[in-house]
């Protein structure tokens, strides 16, 4: 996964607050990534709403 791919977040591996949760199935674009607690790295995905947070690779798929 690279910079500027656009991705679908398929899935949501831990308990998250409401408005990730309405992420599920959109598109977004990736903008940068997260180091995690050591097990990895997550991707910071942006929407078109102009909202960002980031994503385990597993929870996100490339689009197109």
């Amino acid at each position: 996964m690279d910079v500027g791919q656009k991705v679908r977040v398929c899935r949501i591996r831990d308990r998250v607050a409401q408005d990730i949760i309405q992420k599920l199935g959109q598109v977004g674009q990736i903008t940068g990534f997260k180091m995690t607690d050591g097990s990895g790295v997550g991707v910071i995905v942006t929407f078109d709403d102009r909202s960002s947070t980031w994503f385990f690779e597993d929870e996100i798929e490339v689009v197109g």
